[in-house]
Protein backbone atom coordinates (compact mmCIF):
# COMPACT_ATOMS: atom_id res chain seq x y z
CA UNK A 1 0.00 0.00 0.00
CA UNK A 2 2.79 2.54 1.04
CA UNK A 3 4.28 2.00 -2.53
CA UNK A 4 0.93 2.76 -4.15
CA UNK A 5 0.57 5.49 -2.15
CA UNK A 6 4.13 6.42 -3.50
CA UNK A 7 3.81 5.69 -7.04
CA UNK A 8 0.34 8.31 -7.11
CA UNK A 9 1.93 10.92 -5.06
CA UNK A 10 5.35 11.26 -7.46
CA UNK A 11 2.39 10.75 -10.54
CA UNK A 12 1.00 14.02 -9.58
CA UNK A 13 3.73 15.80 -8.81
CA UNK A 14 5.10 14.69 -11.97
CA UNK A 15 1.79 16.32 -13.78
CA UNK A 16 2.46 19.31 -11.79
CA UNK A 17 5.60 19.97 -13.09
CA UNK A 18 4.98 18.95 -16.60
CA UNK A 19 1.65 21.40 -16.60
CA UNK A 20 4.12 24.04 -14.98
CA UNK A 21 6.48 23.68 -17.72
CA UNK A 22 5.11 25.83 -20.46
CA UNK A 23 4.95 28.59 -18.38
CA UNK A 24 8.51 28.21 -16.95
CA UNK A 25 9.56 28.00 -20.55
CA UNK A 26 7.93 31.21 -22.01
CA UNK A 27 9.01 33.44 -18.49
CA UNK A 28 12.75 32.49 -19.74
CA UNK A 29 11.82 33.02 -23.43
CA UNK A 30 10.50 36.47 -22.44
CA UNK A 31 13.98 37.57 -20.68
CA UNK A 32 16.11 37.63 -23.93
CA UNK A 33 12.49 39.67 -25.82
CA UNK A 34 13.16 42.37 -23.04
CA UNK A 35 13.04 45.72 -24.46
CA UNK A 36 16.10 47.54 -22.98
CA UNK A 37 17.04 49.77 -26.33
CA UNK A 38 15.94 53.71 -26.83
CA UNK A 39 13.28 53.16 -29.18
CA UNK A 40 10.31 56.09 -30.71
CA UNK A 41 6.85 54.24 -31.79
CA UNK A 42 3.91 55.85 -33.58
CA UNK A 43 0.86 54.88 -32.89
CA UNK A 44 -2.66 55.49 -34.09
CA UNK A 45 -5.37 55.20 -31.90
CA UNK A 46 -9.44 55.42 -33.58
CA UNK A 47 -11.28 55.39 -29.96
CA UNK A 48 -15.25 55.12 -30.28
CA UNK A 49 -17.75 55.94 -27.42
CA UNK A 50 -21.37 55.29 -26.75
CA UNK A 51 -23.33 56.10 -23.52
CA UNK A 52 -27.03 55.44 -22.85
CA UNK A 53 -29.41 56.60 -20.63
CA UNK A 54 -33.27 57.61 -20.69
CA UNK A 55 -33.85 60.32 -23.15
CA UNK A 56 -29.85 60.45 -23.88
CA UNK A 57 -27.54 58.93 -26.27
CA UNK A 58 -23.87 59.81 -26.61
CA UNK A 59 -21.60 59.02 -29.51
CA UNK A 60 -17.89 59.96 -29.64
CA UNK A 61 -15.65 58.94 -32.77
CA UNK A 62 -12.03 59.82 -32.68
CA UNK A 63 -8.91 59.26 -34.30
CA UNK A 64 -5.38 60.38 -33.60
CA UNK A 65 -1.68 59.94 -33.54
CA UNK A 66 1.01 59.69 -30.55
CA UNK A 67 4.58 59.36 -30.28
CA UNK A 68 5.44 57.12 -27.68
CA UNK A 69 9.54 57.37 -26.64
CA UNK A 70 11.41 54.99 -24.83
CA UNK A 71 14.44 55.53 -23.25
CA UNK A 72 16.65 56.00 -20.01
CA UNK A 73 12.98 57.39 -18.36
CA UNK A 74 11.18 54.81 -19.13
CA UNK A 75 8.18 55.43 -21.52
CA UNK A 76 7.25 58.22 -22.55
CA UNK A 77 3.68 59.80 -24.66
CA UNK A 78 4.73 62.95 -26.73
CA UNK A 79 2.97 64.90 -29.80
CA UNK A 80 -0.53 63.59 -28.85
CA UNK A 81 -2.98 65.02 -31.39
CA UNK A 82 -6.50 64.01 -32.43
CA UNK A 83 -7.18 65.09 -35.84
CA UNK A 84 -10.99 63.65 -36.34
CA UNK A 85 -13.66 64.02 -33.88
CA UNK A 86 -16.71 63.85 -34.45
CA UNK A 87 -19.64 64.14 -31.53
CA UNK A 88 -23.39 63.21 -31.60
CA UNK A 89 -25.42 64.05 -28.29
CA UNK A 90 -29.37 63.90 -27.78
CA UNK A 91 -31.12 66.53 -25.93
CA UNK A 92 -29.30 66.39 -22.66
CA UNK A 93 -26.80 68.75 -24.98
CA UNK A 94 -27.30 69.96 -28.19
CA UNK A 95 -23.59 71.54 -28.65
CA UNK A 96 -21.13 69.83 -30.06
CA UNK A 97 -18.29 69.53 -27.19
CA UNK A 98 -14.58 68.39 -27.62
CA UNK A 99 -14.00 65.42 -25.50
CA UNK A 100 -10.36 66.03 -23.88
CA UNK A 101 -8.90 62.15 -23.71
CA UNK A 102 -5.57 60.99 -23.88
CA UNK A 103 -4.80 58.94 -26.54
CA UNK A 104 -2.42 56.64 -24.88
CA UNK A 105 -1.60 56.63 -21.43
CA UNK A 106 1.69 56.07 -19.47
CA UNK A 107 0.96 52.37 -18.43
CA UNK A 108 -0.40 51.72 -22.75
CA UNK A 109 2.46 52.98 -23.36
CA UNK A 110 5.05 50.88 -21.30
CA UNK A 111 2.97 47.75 -22.42
CA UNK A 112 3.04 48.68 -25.74
CA UNK A 113 7.36 49.40 -25.87
CA UNK A 114 8.23 46.25 -23.40
CA UNK A 115 5.34 44.06 -23.71
CA UNK A 116 7.79 40.92 -22.74
CA UNK A 117 7.66 42.75 -19.29
CA UNK A 118 4.42 42.96 -18.78
CA UNK A 119 3.76 39.74 -20.08
CA UNK A 120 6.44 38.68 -17.17
CA UNK A 121 4.60 40.46 -14.30
CA UNK A 122 1.12 38.64 -15.25
CA UNK A 123 2.66 35.01 -16.06
CA UNK A 124 3.87 35.87 -11.94
CA UNK A 125 1.74 33.37 -10.04
CA UNK A 126 -0.44 32.50 -12.76
CA UNK A 127 -2.13 28.88 -13.35
CA UNK A 128 -2.00 27.03 -16.30
CA UNK A 129 -5.26 26.00 -17.61
CA UNK A 130 -4.73 24.59 -20.86
CA UNK A 131 -2.13 23.76 -23.57
CA UNK A 132 -3.64 23.65 -27.43
CA UNK A 133 -2.14 23.19 -30.93
CA UNK A 134 -3.78 25.28 -32.82
CA UNK A 135 -2.93 27.72 -35.78
CA UNK A 136 -2.65 31.92 -35.78
CA UNK A 137 -2.99 33.72 -39.11
CA UNK A 138 -2.41 30.40 -40.88
CA UNK A 139 1.12 29.36 -39.35
CA UNK A 140 1.38 26.73 -36.29
CA UNK A 141 1.05 28.01 -32.67
CA UNK A 142 0.81 26.71 -29.34
CA UNK A 143 -2.18 28.37 -27.60
CA UNK A 144 -1.82 28.82 -23.28
CA UNK A 145 -5.04 29.51 -21.47
CA UNK A 146 -3.54 30.74 -18.04
CA UNK A 147 -5.62 31.89 -14.66
CA UNK A 148 -3.58 35.20 -13.46
CA UNK A 149 -2.24 34.76 -9.91
CA UNK A 150 -3.45 38.32 -7.90
CA UNK A 151 -7.47 37.57 -8.83
CA UNK A 152 -10.11 35.44 -7.70
CA UNK A 153 -11.19 32.83 -9.63
CA UNK A 154 -14.58 32.33 -11.21
CA UNK A 155 -17.92 31.78 -8.67
CA UNK A 156 -15.40 33.23 -6.02
CA UNK A 157 -17.30 35.37 -3.19
CA UNK A 158 -15.37 38.16 -1.40
CA UNK A 159 -16.06 39.92 2.26
CA UNK A 160 -17.58 43.19 2.74
CA UNK A 161 -18.16 45.84 0.15
CA UNK A 162 -16.06 44.08 -2.56
CA UNK A 163 -17.23 42.46 -5.94
CA UNK A 164 -19.13 39.56 -5.51
CA UNK A 165 -17.68 38.18 -9.16
CA UNK A 166 -14.21 38.76 -10.42
CA UNK A 167 -13.22 36.78 -13.24
CA UNK A 168 -10.02 36.98 -15.28
CA UNK A 169 -8.60 34.94 -17.61
CA UNK A 170 -5.57 35.26 -20.33
CA UNK A 171 -4.42 33.44 -23.51
CA UNK A 172 -1.46 33.46 -24.71
CA UNK A 173 -0.25 32.52 -28.62
CA UNK A 174 3.07 31.13 -29.44
CA UNK A 175 5.50 30.77 -32.47
CA UNK A 176 7.59 27.18 -33.15
CA UNK A 177 9.92 28.84 -31.47
CA UNK A 178 8.02 30.16 -28.42
CA UNK A 179 7.73 33.79 -28.69
CA UNK A 180 4.41 35.37 -27.81
CA UNK A 181 2.45 36.23 -31.13
CA UNK A 182 -0.64 37.05 -29.06
CA UNK A 183 -2.31 37.72 -25.81
CA UNK A 184 -6.11 38.04 -24.80
CA UNK A 185 -6.73 39.60 -21.48
CA UNK A 186 -10.82 39.41 -20.12
CA UNK A 187 -12.03 40.88 -17.14
CA UNK A 188 -15.49 40.74 -15.50
CA UNK A 189 -16.64 42.45 -12.13
CA UNK A 190 -20.34 42.13 -11.00
CA UNK A 191 -21.19 44.25 -7.75
CA UNK A 192 -24.81 42.67 -7.36
CA UNK A 193 -27.53 44.57 -9.46
CA UNK A 194 -25.88 47.71 -9.23
CA UNK A 195 -22.89 48.08 -11.26
CA UNK A 196 -21.62 45.24 -14.29
CA UNK A 197 -18.13 46.02 -15.63
CA UNK A 198 -16.90 43.60 -18.54
CA UNK A 199 -13.02 44.57 -20.37
CA UNK A 200 -11.37 42.27 -23.10
CA UNK A 201 -8.14 43.32 -24.81
CA UNK A 202 -6.03 41.66 -27.41
CA UNK A 203 -2.40 42.58 -28.48
CA UNK A 204 -0.83 41.06 -31.64
CA UNK A 205 2.96 41.69 -31.12
CA UNK A 206 6.22 42.11 -33.69
CA UNK A 207 9.67 41.68 -33.33
CA UNK A 208 12.20 44.38 -34.53
CA UNK A 209 15.70 43.36 -34.29
CA UNK A 210 15.28 40.85 -31.34
CA UNK A 211 13.03 42.69 -29.14
CA UNK A 212 9.30 42.13 -28.43
CA UNK A 213 6.96 45.34 -29.22
CA UNK A 214 3.02 45.26 -29.59
CA UNK A 215 1.91 45.76 -33.51
CA UNK A 216 -1.82 45.70 -32.47
CA UNK A 217 -4.08 46.64 -29.44
CA UNK A 218 -7.54 46.19 -29.57
CA UNK A 219 -9.70 46.87 -26.56
CA UNK A 220 -13.25 47.22 -25.32
CA UNK A 221 -14.82 48.43 -22.39
CA UNK A 222 -18.61 48.25 -21.08
CA UNK A 223 -20.32 48.77 -18.35
CA UNK A 224 -23.56 48.62 -16.73
CA UNK A 225 -24.90 50.70 -13.82
CA UNK A 226 -28.59 50.70 -12.22
CA UNK A 227 -30.14 48.64 -15.55
CA UNK A 228 -30.62 51.62 -17.45
CA UNK A 229 -27.13 53.59 -17.51
CA UNK A 230 -24.55 51.41 -20.11
CA UNK A 231 -21.28 52.82 -21.52
CA UNK A 232 -19.35 51.15 -24.06
CA UNK A 233 -15.75 52.21 -25.55
CA UNK A 234 -13.92 50.29 -28.63
CA UNK A 235 -9.87 51.38 -28.74
CA UNK A 236 -7.91 50.31 -31.52
CA UNK A 237 -4.50 50.82 -32.01
CA UNK A 238 -1.73 50.20 -34.42
CA UNK A 239 1.95 50.40 -33.94
CA UNK A 240 4.47 51.07 -35.99
CA UNK A 241 8.58 51.78 -35.21
CA UNK A 242 9.05 55.89 -36.42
Amino acid sequence: MKALGWLVTGGLMLASALQAQPLADLQVRLVALRNEQPIRLKVDVDLRHRGSAPLHLNDTHQRGRAIVVYGSHGPEVREQRWSETGNRFSVWRQSKVEVETPLVGEAEAGDLVDPAGMLALLLRGATLLAVEAVTWQGQPARLLTIQPGPFVADGAKTTGSGPERFVTEAKIWLDAGGSPLALERSMAVRLGNALQVMQRQTLTFQQVEGRLLAARSEETYSGTALAVLSSTDEKKMKITVD
